[in-house]
């Protein structure tokens, strides 16, 4: 397949939770230009893009010689965000790459456009679960776990630790990666569907919008890291790691 692939990184500057969160440095680098640079690893993407809402991000972008557009401040979520881009930008895949996601893995991109690649249009999105062993993070309601059937297709996501297991056996818990795939009628259906579905309501999950739909969603599992940078305290978690990354090479 010759297809288009569009990465965009959504990066909100007013959020609830770290207002400025984009520009924030870690280790002397603003997040958004580390998470940049890891994305344009990935050979398989025809373009990367920043999609904000906000002019100071605008005016870093610019100045770093990062390509960046701007949205509408009323987009709730990253893929309201990337339906708009797609109005502007016409490909036939788009990834979902999150701003607070500084220490993405190039290849959970490469591996996503490869998922589409084999499988097209007979799923409308794509995304990623790693399995995952320490219970804290199980147990953490931030981080988001994912039911699949045997054949990698998404059942259901939830912040709570499942499946459940009553027959004693040990459940395999995977945790969803934050790298999105949409085809161009995936953002269309999103978009077409102001209010919160069923289950996207209580979960606060945009992928249950489409599963809440009746549609079919491709997953496939990685081993990558991944680091969400969610309120101030995550930046020295980044900081650990990329320090450690740093001695290990020394």
């Amino acid at each position: 397949m010759n297809k288009s692939v569009l990465g965009v990184i959504p990066a909100r500057y007013k959020s609830s939770r770290f207002e400025g969160k984009p520009l924030v440095e870690i280790n002397g680098i603003p997040m958004l230009k580390r998470t940049y640079e890891q994305a344009r690893k990935s050979d398989l993407l025809s373009e990367l893009i920043v999609a904000t809402e906000d002019a100071r991000i605008v005016e870093y972008c610019e100045s770093e010689k990062i390509p960046v557009v701007m949205t509408s401040a009323e987009c709730l979520t990253g893929t309201d965000r990337l339906a708009e881009v797609a109005d502007q930008y016409a490909f036939d895949f788009y990834i979902n790459i999150q701003g607070d996601e500084p220490v993405i893995d190039p290849e959970t991109i490469s591996q996503l456009i490869s998922e589409y690649e084999k499988y097209g249009e007979e799923y409308i999105a794509y995304n990623l679960y790693k399995v995952i062993f320490d219970q804290e993070e199980i147990n953490s309601k931030t981080i988001v776990k994912v039911v699949v059937n045997q054949l990698d297709e998404l059942m259901y996501m939830s912040r709570l630790a499942i499946p459940f297991s009553k027959s004693g056996l040990e459940p395999s818990i995977k945790q969803q990666i934050p790298v999105y795939g949409f085809t161009r009628e995936a953002l269309k259906v999103f978009a077409s569907h102001t209010s919160k579905t069923c289950n996207e309501k209580y979960e606060d999950i945009e992928l249950l919008r489409f599963v809440d739909l009746g549609y079919k969603l491709k997953m496939s599992e990685t081993y990558a890291d991944s680091i969400s940078v969610d309120v101030p305290s995550d930046v020295q978690k980044v900081e650990r790691f990329l320090n450690k990354q740093t001695s290990n090479l020394t």
